[in-house]
């Protein structure tokens, strides 16, 4: 699991439009239930790479 920094980085996405995906309904991750920090899997990875090439 990787945090949005990571995502950003693997994904190439930046984070503002990470976050707006997942408001969109687009993306998932899992959130810590102590501090509300998203985790992302590499399927929310490979998913953030799709939605950027559409």
């Amino acid at each position: 699991m990787k945090n949005i920094k990571e995502a950003e980085a693997e994904g190439g996405i930046n984070k503002q439009n990470i976050r707006y995906y997942e408001k969109m309904g687009l993306l998932h991750p899992d959130r810590n239930t102590i501090n509300g920090y998203r985790k992302y899997s590499e399927e929310d990875i490979r998913r953030l790479k799709f939605i950027y090439l559409f």
